[in-house]
């Protein structure tokens, strides 16, 4: 009798090829939709840029750098606080201020202010958009600050040196909205830096896009996932029939059932099909050799059989016993030829 195989943890072939391929294209889903998005968000910021770039150049054409680093120099120190904005009387600051103001109709998304260093670790607010479109929220002109008051201290101070974009969009929870943000040095006619200009475009309108595209990304590959995987599945699943034939037709094949695999009709072949037709052939000569062995095992059996009877015989022939009974039947014979 065989021997019965060792029963071990089963997992069908289907799965060993289901989960590497699922898990390769959950790979791919994650960074292909962070690799789109990621450039989809920088293609947007590459686009903002060029519109700050363009408020910064108008900026340049109606400011007076010169008048502002003087504004700075003769009013710092002067407290404005009071009565903001008041109590700002000097018209070189509204000069300038009506320069800001101006923006507001060339992009109504933007939202300007500029600041100057006091020292290494001290800037101080200089003209502020706000300040003639809404007092309330406007900067004070003078009024300093420094890092433990400014949690941009660092991005500003880089301003200082060359044009700083904050890496991430900045939430205003005053107004609510999400601003990109770039600082750019300000120059005077000696192309000296006499401060920073900071641009604040709102970026409601680029964070919806981005969510939309982004949601967009995500039904995309998700449908995608679900296709291939119905793919992958179907080819599988076309491939394992064969094989769970293969595997059914080796149990008959245990029990002698010699039965060849019927053959699916297939345009192209492939290793399944190969194999399948292979085992038919291995069938088709398993049976054949074990008709043969059959044949071979009765002719075999006859012969034993015959030699058993010539030895039996031989065994009578040659025992006591029968010489003894031909003794007396050649008596016998001999008495009855006499009396003839």
């Amino acid at each position: 009798m065989p021997e019965k195989l060792d029963e071990k943890r089963y997992l069908s072939l289907r799965y060993k090829l289901l989960i590497p391929l699922m898990s390769l294209g959950v790979l791919m889903f994650v960074f292909g939709y962070y690799g789109a998005r990621e450039y989809l968000r920088n293609t947007i910021y590459k686009i903002m840029d060029e519109e700050v770039a363009s408020i910064t150049e108008f900026v340049s054409n109606c400011m007076d750098e010169d008048q502002l680093q003087s504004l700075t120099t003769d009013l710092s120190g002067q407290d404005f606080s009071a009565n903001w904005s008041d109590s700002m009387t000097d018209s070189r600051y509204w000069d300038q201020q009506y320069c800001l103001e101006s923006v507001d109709d060339f992009n109504p998304r933007a939202e300007l202010y500029t600041y100057y260093s006091v020292n290494d670790t001290t800037l101080a607010n200089g003209l502020d958009q706000l300040t003639t479109l809404d007092p309330e929220y406007s900067y004070v002109f003078g009024e300093t600050f420094t890092a433990a008051d400014e949690e941009d201290m660092a991005y500003l101070l880089q301003g200082l040196k060359e044009t700083t974009r904050y890496p991430e969009l900045k939430y205003d929870e005053d107004y609510k909205v999400y601003y990109y943000a770039v600082v750019t040095p300000l120059r005077n006619s000696s192309d000296q830096i006499i401060g920073g200009l900071v641009t604040y475009l709102d970026a409601g309108n680029v964070v919806e896009s981005l969510q939309v595209l982004s949601n967009y990304l995500i039904v995309i590959f998700i449908a995608a996932f679900i296709v291939i995987s119905l793919l992958v599945l179907g080819i599988t699943r076309n491939a394992m029939s064969e094989l769970v034939d293969l595997q059914s037709t080796s149990k008959r094949v245990a029990d002698g059932d010699y039965a060849p695999i019927t053959l699916k009709s297939h345009s192209l072949e492939d290793e399944v099909t190969k194999l399948t037709g292979l085992f038919n052939v291995m069938l088709d000569k398993v049976r054949e050799r074990e008709q043969t062995l059959k044949a071979q095992v009765a002719e075999l059996k006859i012969q034993i059989d015959m030699k058993k009877r010539s030895d039996d015989v031989k065994q009578i022939v040659e025992s006591d016993f029968f010489k003894d009974l031909q003794q007396k039947a050649a008596k016998v014979r001999k008495q009855r030829d006499e009396k003839e």
